[in-house]
């Protein structure tokens, strides 16, 4: 992970751009390495922290802008986002990094690359503070990168913070330090992350050079000499054991342990292990053959050649549903920004099937998507935020409970609620509690498919929380002979709406809201036509109207 923090010094003031304000740059790497866990916390979760702390705290002469990479796709070098100008509102910065979600790789060249474009647009000297937590893995020369930019004639002076690295990382992030001209910071906590923050800031706010890098390491002389032989030693494998949490259904259908940042398949687990070369890995995990698809759980892992670690299972997500609710055909979550088509039966998402039991889940914001039935549109619940570490409960409990009276048929063709732009947001063919996001809703009823129209129930609100109890008890009823066909059609204008509801060629019940009706009648598709029985008739609550032909 790295941040990189730009900041342009003010000129001489004889000179025009004297009054320029000092710009800032905030480039946070959201790769998936970001993920490891320091102190008991993820790395993300540390630098989003500190770094909002950081950019609060400048003065308000500085322009202060955050450029992120890595948050939106995985294995992607090009996901380089420009996320706050720099000048924007300062809280801008806070919220667009609270919403950070690693995923990619660390392309350090190409944000360096960005980042001194951005910068020679201006004539003041800029800082950049980059954090890192791992080493480039775009193929990019990021100590190139640097010396080219000074090169051109930027003012650029590059400070560089080492984020929990170790090995081949520390040179790089070094190297990077003395092509800036800044200094480099190890940093292998909290604490001293935010000390090494606060070290740029006064570097930058209060003009006090920190010291610089040390020099490389210089390799040792070879003599030149004749050898008969040659011996290679590579690094063996290391040895991942997971921990699963109590809640966790082992073992699964498959687990495989995948590069953190590429996504590249490396391992397959067996049990409770895998062995794999030395590196920083995810897991890929998929609990049944059928029912899940494959998730890539959040939490990073670092294995050394030779040793045993083990990495913890206990991210995931548990559904608080009412009483009686019967599990979906599927629920699943969807990607923040990421857009539903609700009439797909199987989105790209994560989804669990027929199930209503504790998943392991990645940390992030997500929508909770809901399908009950496989043939009817999949319903988006809201959105909600999963953090690292632990079981999230979640009370699935907003919805909507038609309560039809006996005389009511037992499965109607539908029922469904409307939005505001008359769009469907849920729809079902089963009478007990049924998810809904909360809102305003127009319900629309119908008994059968070719024996009634869509009758407009009236208006309903679904609360945040528990079930909206809609009452299908009020309606009427033909009192006819038994031999007497029914007509082929029966008409009731709502005389407040307007609306009609029709029934074909059935004596009823008929559900019906509450209101007064005109009642119109149909005998024969043929050689008849339509006409009024009666001018009004009152519809009561709780009232099933029996009508005597």
């Amino acid at each position: 992970m790295f941040i990189l923090l730009l900041c342009s010094l003010f000129l001489p003031p004889r000179i025009a751009l004297a009054t320029e304000p000092a710009r800032l740059l905030l480039i946070l790497d959201a790769s998936g390495s970001m993920w490891g866990r320091l102190e008991g916390q993820p790395k993300i979760t540390i630098a989003q922290a500190a770094a909002a702390e950081i950019m609060q705290s400048l003065p308000e002469n500085i322009a202060a802008g955050l450029m992120l990479y890595g948050h939106r796709r995985k294995g992607d070098c090009q996901d380089i986002e420009l996320a706050v100008a720099p000048g924007a509102a300062r809280q801008l910065i806070s919220t667009r990094l609270a919403g950070v979600v690693p995923k990619g790789k660390t392309p350090l060249a190409k944000s360096l690359e960005q980042a001194g474009q951005l910068l020679a647009q201006g004539e003041a000297e800029a800082t950049v503070l980059l954090v890192s937590d791992g080493i480039e893995t775009c193929g990019g020369d990021p100590c190139a990168v640097v010396t080219a930019l000074r090169n051109k004639g930027i003012k650029l002076v590059v400070h560089v913070v080492g984020f929990d690295v170790r090995g081949a990382a520390v040179e790089q992030l070094q190297c990077i330090a003395r092509a800036g001209g800044g200094g480099y910071f190890p940093a292998s906590d909290t604490a001293a992350l935010r000390q090494a923050l606060q070290s740029v800031r006064s570097a930058v706010v209060e003009h006090k050079a920190p010291a610089p890098p040390p020099p490389p390491a210089q390799a040792a002389a070879t003599p030149e000499a004749a050898s008969a032989s040659k011996r290679v030693r590579i690094a063996g494998p290391g040895t991942v054991e997971l921990v699963p949490a109590a809640w966790v259904k082992m073992p699964p259908r498959q687990w495989a342990l995948i590069e953190a940042e590429s996504g590249e398949r490396r391992a397959e687990g067996s049990g409770n292990t895998a062995s794999v070369k030395e590196g920083e890995y995810q897991v890929l995990w998929k609990q049944s053959e059928h029912g899940h698809s494959e998730v890539t759980l959040t939490e990073t892992v670092q294995v050394q050649s030779g040793q045993t670690v083990k990495l913890p299972l206990d991210t995931g997500l548990k559904l608080v549903t009412p009483s009686g609710l019967k599990a979906p055909h599927w629920w699943g979550l969807l990607a923040d920004g990421e857009t539903l088509h609700p009439e797909v039966k199987y989105p790209d998402c994560l989804r669990f099937r027929d199930t209503l039991e504790p998943q392991l889940t990645p940390a992030g914001a997500y929508h909770l998507l809901w399908r009950q039935s496989e043939y009817y549109p999949t319903v988006d619940l809201g959105l909600i935020t999963l953090a690292s570490g632990r079981l999230n409960e979640f009370a699935a409990d907003s919805g909507l409970m038609l309560q039809p009276a006996d005389w009511v048929t037992k499965q109607p063709y539908f029922y469904a609620l409307l939005d505001g732009q008359g769009k469907q947001t849920a729809r079902w063919n089963v009478y007990g509690p049924q998810l809904a996001p909360p809102g305003k809703y127009t319900l629309l009823f119908r008994p059968t498919e070719h024996g009634h129209g869509d009758i407009v129930w009236g208006e309903v609100e679904i609360p945040a929380h528990g079930m909206q109890a809609v009452a299908l008890n009020s309606g009427i009823q033909f009192v006819h002979g038994k031999e007497t066909p029914p007509p082929y059609r029966i008409y009731l204008v709502d005389l407040t709406s307007k609306r009609e509801i029709v029934m074909k060629q059935s004596w009823g019940p008929l559900p019906l809201p509450p209101g007064r009706y005109r009642l119109d009648w149909h005998q024969s598709e043929h050689g008849s036509k339509r006409s009024t029985l009666t001018d009004e008739l009152v519809v009561e609550p709780g009232t099933l109207l029996e009508i005597e032909m």
